[in-house]
């Protein structure tokens, strides 16, 4: 989060109007001057960030500050060229912003994906990449927020080494964005003969109460998403442009109050001030102390640090000796001032990987000590390296399109690495895909008839590849349009299907995410008899229209919507897992057995009762990056998954009603052998974590599926 080059370059020089006042009494005020205490007030923050994050793992607020500091800052860029007459020029501005931001970004992004691929699995490799991706392109946030509500990809686990990537996301959309908003608040002042200083104002006022409301509204409602979300945050860097736009004139009129007085008697400081700037800092200083920060901002309660950074530049440049302002401006927090962009970048990646490294839930007094040197050390070198030259390379920065020739010349270094290695790793998925007949037969390789190929490869790696095992979700080819779309809005994300002819007889599955898994081994032998196969899922929520979940009112909606779909299609028949095993206690029956299935039958469909899925007590993959398939195999407890399903003596009532007949399902067998779950059969990945099947073995299931149902009489 760096400071403008104007900012930083420009030397103080007192405020002069008749006579000079004795400066370090009445303190320099001047608009448009450079203040030491906000350089250092930018390392104190950060500082902040790192102490928190490496010994409490707690957040500061510390970036709280940075967003406000920064819109000040480039507030206070903009006005000055309005006042010389200048034109605003955003294009030149982003180009000398980014040619700053993206060369340190590209670097630590890909020194991050290197301690990525060195230390951490490679079930990491491609959500770091995707991370590595958004944070180049300034959009991490929105990727963290998507992670976050899709349940898919919330099933990864551990802290991304990217993820403080989203607050410097956020300052590169603000940078895109506020340019444009102060060219058009300057244009929009000339045609109305305003000041444009007045139409700012109330532009960003307008910002910063629009913004305001719905931070609080949205951290009350959706709180993981709205510590992300690039709107919630607006209300801050409006907030910073306001002081940026206030501030100078304030300190005018302050100074021309002092120039009024006689300037032989010096002026003492007001101790007032003084304990104002103390203040100040305590307040940012006990903020990520006091509050949950992280569970409980951007909300109305972010207002804190924003409040204790303005005090101390309301303060200003005191001179005082015990002031505040005194402290930011020796030595120390000049260098860490300095730092602070690199500081921020490489202390994330440091200790993520470093307690990864170790499996340690947070570093030490020794370590942690370690940690913070090792991330000065980095940081100064990405300045001293990386960040001044480039910053300061006149030939770049003489020209706007220089600037951003050099910004884009980082961006391309920075993305073709992350965007060779995605395809890499797509291409090696599609490769062994290619193979997996002969190379990954999966549950074939459980029937008594199996003859293994002839061209298969003994040391071929195991599908899913380990890059792409946490993402084997069911994920049929196409979405569920035309005439299979569903008429309430709410299904349109969760409906998937197979392609088919039109007229095909159609099976809908519909349940939560297991359920989907299971039904992929259903998309086989439905493809091959010229059927189509709908899955309608939703995340957790399992498929009991007519019964309270106890996901609340969101998952009961969903369930009355996909109902209605399922009334809406007619189908020739319908999946639904007709047991229920929960994270606790044994196997029973599912409430779905009480309503929806006897309605079904009772219309005439089909109903094709799937038994429920196995849970493992863990999941068998970090097991598995340290120990062989034996070692790694866990036992499945006939206490809690007996071999007769729990709802055979209710399948057989159900069978004797309505006009629709039911046809039992049960992968048990083939999931868990014997009640042995072993983590790889017929080379494929049987769990991805301990609750989901593969989709690629499920696939692989389709011919004990076919078996069961035509045991069952099921014609297709």
């Amino acid at each position: 989060m760096p400071s403008t080059p104007h900012q930083r370059r420009r030397p103080h020089r007192p405020h002069r109007s008749g006579s000079s006042s004795p400066a370090g009494t009445t303190g320099g005020t001047a608009a448009g001057r450079f203040r030491p205490e906000l350089h250092g007030l930018r390392g104190l923050a950060i500082a902040l960030v790192v102490l928190y994050h490496v010994w409490f793992d707690r957040v500061s607020g510390g970036v709280d500050v940075f967003l406000f500091l920064s819109s000040f800052l480039l507030v206070g860029t903009f006005l000055r060229r309005v006042d010389r007459g200048e034109g605003t020029r955003p294009l030149a501005y982003w180009g000398r912003t980014f040619k700053r931001l993206l060369p340190p970004t590209a670097v630590v992004s890909l020194a991050t994906l290197g301690g990525v691929y060195l230390i951490l699995p490679a079930d990491r490799w491609m959500p770091a990449i995707t991370d590595a991706i958004g944070s180049l392109l300034h959009v991490e946030n929105w990727v963290l927020i998507q992670r976050g509500v899709d349940y898919n990809a919330a099933a990864e686990t551990g802290p991304s080494a990217f993820q403080h990537f989203w607050s410097l996301s956020i300052q590169g959309q603000v940078f895109l964005l506020w340019p444009l908003l102060i060219a058009a608040g300057v244009l929009v002042a000339r045609v109305l003969r305003r000041s444009p200083r007045a139409v700012l104002g109330v532009v960003f006022a307008l910002v910063l109460v629009a913004s305001f409301a719905w931070s609080v509204h949205s951290t009350a409602t959706q709180q993981e998403i709205a510590y992300f979300d690039t709107f919630t945050r607006l209300w801050e860097f409006a907030a910073g442009s306001l002081l940026g736009l206030l501030l100078p004139l304030w300190e005018e009129r302050a100074a021309a109050r002092r120039s009024g007085r006689r300037r032989s008697v010096p002026r003492a400081v007001p101790p007032l001030r003084v304990i104002a700037g103390w203040a100040g800092i305590a307040g940012l200083i006990s903020c990520g102390l006091l509050i949950d920060v992280q569970g409980a901002f951007p909300g109305w309660i972010a207002a804190w640090p924003l409040a204790a950074a303005a005090v101390v530049l309301l303060v200003g440049t005191t001179g005082h000796r015990f002031s505040v302002d005194r402290i930011l401006s020796t030595g120390p927090a000049k260098v860490l001032g300095d730092i602070s962009y690199g500081l921020y970048l490489v202390h994330w990646p440091l200790l993520t990987l470093y307690l990864a490294h170790t499996g340690k839930d947070r570093a030490g007094v020794l370590d942690g000590l370690l940690l913070i040197l090792a991330s000065l050390a980095a940081a100064w070198l990405l300045t001293r390296v990386v960040d001044t030259p480039i910053r300061r390379w006149p030939w770049a920065s003489a020209k706007a399109w220089r600037s951003g020739a050099v910004a884009l010349t980082c961006l391309v270094l920075g993305l073709t690495p992350a965007l060779a290695a995605q395809q890499y790793l797509l291409t090696q998925q599609r490769d062994a895909e290619r193979r997996a007949t002969a190379d990954n037969p999966g549950a074939r390789v459980l029937d008594p008839d199996f003859v293994p190929h002839p061209d298969a490869d003994p040391d071929a790696a195991p599908l899913p590849s380990a890059a792409i095992l946490p993402q084997d979700w069911e994920n049929l080819p196409l979405s569920c349009e035309g005439e299979f779309a569903p008429t309430d809005g709410m299904l349109a994300d969760s409906c998937r299907m197979t392609d088919a002819p039109a007229d095909a007889p159609v099976i809908v599955a519909a349940g939560n995410s297991r359920l989907a898994q299971t039904a992929v081994s259903l998309m086989g032998p439905a493809q091959e008899n010229g059927w189509r196969l709908i899955i309608v899922r939703a995340p957790s929520c399992g498929f009991t229209p007519g019964s309270a979940s106890y996901l609340g009112p969101e998952c009961d909606a969903h369930n009355e919507a996909a109902s209605e779909y399922i009334d809406q299609l007619q189908p020739e028949a319908v999946a639904v897992s007709t047991t229920l095993l929960p994270h606790e206690g044994p196997e029973r029956v599912d409430l779905v057995t009480e309503g929806e299935v006897p309605r079904l039958l009772e219309d005439g469909t089909d109903v094709i009762a799937l038994r429920d899925t196995p849970r493992l007590p863990e999941s068998p993959v970090p097991c598995l990056e340290a120990g062989d398939v034996e070692d790694c195999t866990q036992m499945l407890d006939p206490e809690i998954m007996p071999d007769r399903r729990t709802d055979a003596a209710v399948l057989e009532t159900l069978a004797a009603r309505g006009e629709g007949k039911v046809f039992p399902v049960d992968l048990v067998p083939v999931i868990c052998p014997e009640h042995a779950c072993t983590p790889i059969i017929g080379n494929v990945h049987v769990m991805f974590d301990e609750d989901h099947l593969t989709a690629t073995y499920m696939e692989s299931s389709g011919d004990e599926v076919a078996r069961q149902l035509e045991e069952a009489g099921f014609r297709w």
